[in-house]
């Protein structure tokens, strides 16, 4: 995948998390919604392909999968790889996404999402890995940062220093979770825009926004409860510094009323939207002044 191949993904603007038991509000206020996002692992068989044709005909799609486990020794299945394509393929989507984040060993599944060791030998799994995919579907696949707890014994690497080597060896795009790079922060007590500042912006096609809960002097990130400022900020100051091309609202549980997260689409909307123009603006003002010729200043007053 060519640093250029993001130039050629079209600008989606704000969406939804797509969740089945929210299908009759979401497809009922389709004109309120850019796009939506649908889990890779919910449309696989013959019927839920057709399911998903059929909201492509609605609203613009995306799939974001959950089982790719790029952080595993093993590489993904034929099978697996083939079930991406369809959906791609049904989908019409620019790129793929899937965690950055380790979910299954061989004959084990996890379950979860784990953090990724930050050593080089995790390195070359996760390259391996994102390759593999990228030359399998011929698509960009962008990764998601995921929460975690602790910090893996034996890390050579940091966070950050682990994203660019990925996106500089792969040319792989990223998915920003603002909320998990957020709720990362706050446990861990680190600066988020601080992080946002070592990380390649350009590289940064999606984002996603959720809210979560605060249990025994840690933020959780639940999917259940609207999106905290501290959220809310991390996507302003990354949408001041790179050109997002959409941005998802996820929900899994404490379902509201479908207005309450057409809310957050709009808000997320407008931030984008604000941010666009002042990148324009600032972008005139930095832009040199012709060099205009003095004899074709004669006789101007």
């Amino acid at each position: 995948m060519s640093q250029s191949s993001t130039h050629a993904i079209p600008h989606l603007g704000s969406g939804l998390g797509f969740r089945r038991r929210m299908k009759s509000d979401i497809l009922a206020h389709r004109s309120s919604i850019d796009f939506i996002e649908v889990t890779t692992e919910h449309f696989m068989t013959p019927r839920q392909l057709d399911e998903l044709a059929a909201l492509r005909v609605l609203l613009p799609c995306v799939p974001h999968g959950l089982q790719l486990s790029v952080g595993s020794t093993a590489p993904p299945t034929t099978e697996y790889l083939r079930c991406i394509k369809r959906v791609l393929e049904v989908t019409g989507a620019p790129y793929y996404s899937d965690h950055l984040a380790v979910t299954s060993a061989p004959g084990i599944d996890l379950g979860h999402l784990s953090p990724v060791a930050l050593t080089r030998k995790s390195l070359e799994s996760v390259v391996r890995n994102i390759s593999t995919v990228q030359d399998h579907t011929g698509k960009l696949l962008i990764v998601e940062n995921i929460t975690y707890f602790f910090d893996i014994p034996g890390g050579e690497l940091s966070q950050a220093d682990l994203l660019n080597e990925i996106v500089e060896r792969t040319g792989c795009g990223l998915l920003l979770d603002a909320t998990n790079l957020y709720t990362n922060a706050t446990n861990h007590g680190y600066d988020p825009i601080h992080f946002l500042e070592q990380i390649p912006l350009d590289r940064v096609i999606q984002v996603h926004m959720a809210g979560g809960v605060r249990a025994d002097g840690l933020l959780f990130d639940s999917h259940s409860h609207a999106v905290e400022e501290g959220s809310w900020d991390v996507l302003r100051a990354l949408a001041l510094r790179t050109d997002i091309k959409g941005v998802i609202i996820e929900r899994d549980d404490n379902y509201p009323p479908i207005e309450e997260l057409l809310l957050e689409v709009t808000q997320a909307r407008d931030i984008l939207e604000t941010a666009r123009k002042q990148r324009e603006a600032a972008s005139r003002l930095e832009s040199p002044r012709p060099n205009v010729p003095r004899d074709a200043m004669e006789g101007v007053p």
